[in-house]
């Protein structure tokens, strides 16, 4: 058996570089804790060795370097990118390159948030642009964007901006990389980037999206046909469907529509669709058990930390899932409770430590008092 990787402590110690004061440190490591227990919960509240208005005042007001937190984030990233593509043999894997918009939903007022909290296909909250990419086992979630309302850049500008930044260690991957996206992500500014940026893609479409010669595509009869769609009148597409299993609600099937830049035989589009939904995957899993939709913060600083170190949160996981793969642990799939537990225990086990400690204080203060109070 292989000696294991520890990647995941090396992004841990790379992200405490983001703060220069020891005491800074402590807190990050303390609200990592938080986030690490997995349960879709940060339970500020609940911490015993910082009180929740400190940890307040770590997110929202004191000054540490959130952009050198990232930055260690997307080091560690792209490290694990190459080192998933080094020594392969064979053809070359496909890297997915998979964007779409995940809404936190959120009611009342949040003054301090002009700007951030809009209303997106019926829900009023805070909407994410999220890119992730894959390839065979590998899940980064690279960056993501906040749409700031109607005015503002669009999700689908803010996806090719996305894109357009991914490092050059990945985007000179042509051959290998593939965009994917739903229906929501087929503008013609975003496909026409995509084109420039010689990167093939598969994008769901509306059935009644139109071809240059007015026709809509439920109108047309056979797969696998080129087409020339309005506003796209020099890009040669090529279109497919697919039927959904048949809803609860009407007990009928839904077609699909998917228009790819490269021809492709119905089957490995079928699968380009199915590998799409990995990152509704990442987004449960950011949900119900690294608390990405249970932000409590009023800064706009505060919130865009939160939502930083909850994909730190997941980052950590997955890198450890990965030392565990390479070092000949038999897991098919990502047990996010115990992997959060387990580099919880072993990069922060002195936070649970110190809990300990001051609970076991709290409990003898008490014994001490009712020892008192019978005598």
């Amino acid at each position: 058996m292989t000696k294991k990787i520890d990647r995941a402590g090396r992004l841990y110690a790379d992200m405490l570089t983001a703060c220069q004061r020891r005491q800074h440190q402590d807190t990050l490591a303390v609200v990592l804790s938080c986030f690490l227990a997995a349960l879709g919960l940060t339970r500020f509240d609940h911490v015993g060795c910082k009180s929740p208005g400190a940890i307040s005042r770590f997110l929202n007001h004191q000054q540490w370097n959130t952009r050198l937190l990232i930055r260690a984030m997307r080091n560690h990233a792209l490290r694990a990118f190459q080192a998933s593509l080094r020594g392969r043999r064979g053809r070359p894997p496909v890297i997915e390159i998979i964007v779409d918009t995940t809404s936190i939903a959120k009611e009342g007022e949040f003054a301090d948030l002009e700007g951030w909290i809009h209303t997106l296909n019926r829900v009023r909250g805070l909407h994410l642009v999220v890119l992730y990419v894959c390839c065979g086992e590998l899940r980064l979630p690279w960056s993501f964007r906040i749409w700031r309302g109607k005015g503002q850049p669009s999700p689908n500008d803010l996806a090719l901006k996305l894109v357009q930044q991914l490092p050059k260690e990945v985007r000179n991957r042509t051959r290998q990389l593939h965009f994917l996206a739903d229906s929501g992500f087929s503008s013609v500014a975003l496909l026409k980037g995509l084109t420039q940026l010689g990167m093939p893609f598969s994008v769901g479409m509306r059935k009644n999206r139109q071809t240059v010669e007015g026709q809509a595509l439920h109108e047309i009869t056979s797969q696998q046909r080129r087409v020339h769609l309005k506003g796209l009148p020099d890009l040669d597409l090529w279109v497919y469907w697919i039927w959904l299993p048949a809803s609860k609600q009407n007990g009928q099937r839904e077609q699909r529509f998917v228009i790819t830049n490269r021809p492709r035989v119905p089957q490995v589009v079928r699968q380009f669709g199915r590998r799409r939904w990995k990152i509704e995957g990442l987004f449960k899993t950011l949900k119900s058990r690294f608390a990405l939709g249970k932000f409590g913060q009023k800064t706009k600083q505060g919130v865009l930390r939160f939502l930083c170190l909850s994909f730190a949160a997941f980052l950590l996981c997955h890198l450890e899932f990965l030392d565990e793969r390479a070092s000949g642990a038999e897991q098919l799939a990502p047990d996010w409770g115990k992997l959060a537990q387990q580099v919880k225990h072993r990069l922060l086990g002195w936070v649970r430590l110190v809990e300990i400690e001051v609970e076991r204080q709290q409990i003898l203060a008490v014994l001490d008092e009712k020892r008192r109070d019978a005598a």
